[in-house]
């Protein structure tokens, strides 16, 4: 490993910040865009540096297993021993020659040369500027895609489309390998920012007058009335009609929840797992009457909730509590939105592919095991469970129905196309999306009615 650091603090920069919230994310234990928020909040940026800094975090990990075959092949010692900062400075700079079209390779290479300069002396500045000029004058050969399918080619197309192999092998299992590609391809996707319109009857004209007076273009999202995908902004909750509750940041596929709810007047609605609350208002916005409870263990997680609730302008009663063990009685809607790996949101999370692991979808499965035992117990006869996901795994989603209605005979699925439109699902009943079909995030749901006592 190279060694001889010069202690020296990074010149404050955009791409200097990049290095070190990368450097964290990969180190620390706090999620990537945690540390974006925190640090962008921290530092005195123009909205465009904001932009830059928010683009070049996000692409670098994203596509870090690619950027890192790269650099590896002109780093003559050991890479991987390699210090995190110094590999950040790489990476960066090669996102930037190789992704970023407005960046000239040479502004990209000058700041890399000079970051390493400041942290780690003169040597490194060498090092650095000899590695990223090798790779514009030797440009890493990758194989064609057909030849990166052969599966004795798994790890080398796991680098080519910068995914952990563990993850591409389950997916080749079970998509194929042409389908495979194509659902990574398109979890690889900068993701659009997606808004539902609340109140549409009395907000959607003033919701689309206002992006449009913007310069924003608000795309429908087929099949799904009153969400629309808006083109990117730097401050989307900086918008007036954000502002004033007349919309709300939701993915496309989270808005068919409160529709598999069902949800009818006067209904009591508890949601077992309610933070960051996106589910948990739209239900609200659908009950006339009845009332939703929000249960989570995190307090700080349902103080956002509230704020959100009061911007939108809707009443829900918060309980801070372990969804494994709350008690209420009986409902008419639990709602469990279970804790999951997540792979179903891998374009908007950029670190969650190298954070995860195999044997977390079979921790996160005990777990959804205990809170869906819990959530039966709340719900009335004739009842609705509605459990969901943003998951793309089968421990997560189907196999725990299929525990769940072995273990509780006194519920049945129900088809999800009573409730939504039959594009979203399967023949079993179930709802289930995928980034690379339908164009928004992976998710599964399930409407689990409670027939007897």
């Amino acid at each position: 490993m190279l060694t001889t650091p010069h202690h020296q603090s990074l010149p404050i920069s955009a791409r200097a910040l990049a290095c070190e919230i990368l450097t964290e994310a990969e180190t620390g234990s706090l999620y990537l865009d945690q540390i974006l928020e925190r640090s962008l909040a921290q530092a005195q940026l123009s909205a465009q540096d904001r932009a830059f800094v928010t683009a070049l975090t996000n692409g670098t990990m994203r596509w870090r297993a690619r950027l890192d075959a790269e650099i590896a092949a002109h780093f003559r010692r050991d890479y991987a021993t390699a210090r995190p900062l110094l590999k950040n400075i790489l990476r960066t700079a090669l996102f930037q020659i190789r992704f970023m079209d407005r960046v000239p390779a040479y502004a990209a290479i000058h700041e890399a040369v000079a970051l390493a300069r400041a942290k780690f002396g003169e040597q490194f500045a060498r090092l650095v500027n000899a590695i990223l000029r090798n790779t514009q004058r030797q440009p890493y050969a990758w194989p064609s895609l057909e030849m990166l399918w052969q599966p004795q080619n798994l790890a080398r197309l796991a680098e080519y489309l910068s995914y952990p192999a563990w993850l591409l092998e389950r997916w080749r299992a079970r998509f194929g390998q042409k389908e495979l590609v194509a659902l990574a391809e398109a979890c690889n996707q900068i993701p659009p920012i997606t808004l539902r319109v609340v109140r549409p009857l009395e907000n959607t004209e003033r919701f689309l007058k206002e992006i449009a007076a913007q310069g924003l273009a608000a795309e429908p999202v087929p099949d799904l009335p009153h969400v629309y995908n808006v083109s990117h902004h730097d401050q989307i909750t900086k918008l007036k009609s954000f502002e004033q509750g007349l919309c709300t940041v939701q993915d496309a596929s989270g808005s068919l929840v409160a529709a598999l709810a069902a949800i009818q007047p006067g209904d009591t609605v508890i949601d077992l797992c309610a933070a960051p609350g996106g589910k948990t208002l739209h239900m609200a916005e659908s009950l006339t009457g009845g009332k939703v409870i929000a249960v989570d263990r995190s307090f700080a997680r349902l103080r956002l909730l509230k704020q959100a609730a009061a911007r939108l302008r809707l009443p829900v009663h918060l309980v801070v509590s372990d969804a494994r063990h709350f008690v209420a009685p009986p409902a008419e809607v639990v709602l469990v939105d279970a804790p999951c790996s997540g792979l179903g949101v891998l374009s908007r999370r950029s670190d969650l592919r190298w954070r995860r692991r195999p044997e977390d979808l079979r921790a996160l499965a005990a777990l959804q095991k205990e809170i869906l035992s819990n959530a039966a117990r709340l719900v009335k006869v004739n009842g609705r469970l509605i459990y969901s996901t943003c998951t793309t795994e089968p421990e997560e989603n189907d196999e725990i129905v299929d525990w769940f209605l072995r273990h509780h005979p006194d519920f049945a699925l129900q088809p999800g196309q009573q409730f939504v439109p039959a594009r979203f699902c399967e023949a079993s009943g179930i709802v289930r999306t995928l980034p690379h079909r339908h164009n928004m995030d992976g998710s599964f749901a399930a409407h689990l009615k409670r027939i007897t006592e």
